[in-house]
Parts: structure tokens; C-alpha cells; sequence
């Protein structure tokens, strides 16, 4: 029975982190060392790739709802095979979820995109705190699943953030 409270607690944690992942915020840039000789010109244009198209709204959400199923099957394994979620196993979860919902959202600016974007945010935040956990379980994490959730049934999808 205690287990079971244990687990649903951390699950529900772990939504609530989820939902925080995202945040308007802007990461500070650090300074370029500048060149203290001129470089010599090139002779080869450089050929860079053209940016992948964005994904659909719709295949950002059904990539939203893999990595949350992703992040729910590392708790519940770690779960079962030590009977504790530790801050460390918490952290590595919520980035390897923010990764999922980067890479899922990259080059999207609608609703759906900006949503995904920003709980990622929060989890990439949260997966730096002490505390993992409670980093993601505000009020603010909150609203933006709820955001999420209400995008992509629009998309025609049904979330769980």
C-alpha cells in the first residue's frame, strides 16, 4: 500500500515536472573569445544543410505523449528495481524528457510548438535543481500542461501534462 502511495506520489511529481519544463526565460550567452589574428579567406563556400521542415502539430504532440510515456516507464523501472527515485535518477529522466520535447518541437512557433517548448524548458530547469521534484511542482509547470493538453486537442490529440 505504501509503495503504491510512493509511486503514484513520484508519478505525479514527475507530471507536474513535466509541465513545468518550459519557461519564456532566455539562457544567459556567454562571450565569444575574439580573434586575435585574422582568418584567412576561404575558398569554399560553406554548405550547411537546410533546416528540417517542423513537424506537424499533431506529430509534436504524439512525440509529447512518447516521451512522457518514456519518462513514466524510467520511474516506474527505477522504481521497481530500487523502491526509491533518487534526486540524481529524477534529474537524468526529466533531461533525457526535455531532449525528447526539444527535439520534437525545433523549428515549430505555433501554439502547440511554444507549448511543448516551454515544458521542456521547465524540465530542463528542474532537472538542474537540487530537488528535482519539487523544482517542477509549481503552480506555473501546472498551467503549462494544461496548455499543452488543450493545443493538442486541438491538434486532435489527447495529452497528459
Amino acid at each position: 500500500m505504501i509503495t503504491k502511495r510512493i509511486l503514484t506520489a513520484a508519478l505525479a511529481g514527475v507530471f507536474v515536472l513535466s509541465l513545468t519544463a518550459c519557461s519564456e526565460e532566455t539562457p544567459a550567452t556567454t562571450a565569444q573569445p575574439t580573434a586575435t589574428a585574422a582568418a584567412p579567406e576561404a575558398t569554399v563556400e560553406a554548405t550547411t544543410p537546410p533546416p528540417a521542415a517542423a513537424l506537424s502539430d499533431k506529430e509534436i504532440c504524439e512525440a509529447a505523449n512518447k516521451a512522457s510515456e518514456s519518462m513514466k516507464d524510467a520511474m516506474t523501472t527505477i522504481f521497481q528495481t530500487t523502491g526509491d527515485i533518487s534526486a540524481k535518477d529524477s534529474a537524468a529522466i526529466l533531461a533525457d524528457m526535455a531532449k525528447q520535447l526539444d527535439k520534437a518541437a525545433t523549428g515549430s512557433d505555433t501554439e502547440v510548438g511554444k507549448a511543448v517548448q516551454l515544458i521542456a524548458s521547465q524540465a530542463t530547469e528542474a532537472a538542474a535543481a537540487k530537488d528535482p521534484t519539487a523544482a517542477l511542482d509549481t503552480a506555473e509547470s501546472e498551467k503549462s500542461g494544461k496548455a499543452l493538453n488543450a493545443a493538442c486537442k486541438k491538434a486532435g490529440v489527447t495529452t497528459k501534462y
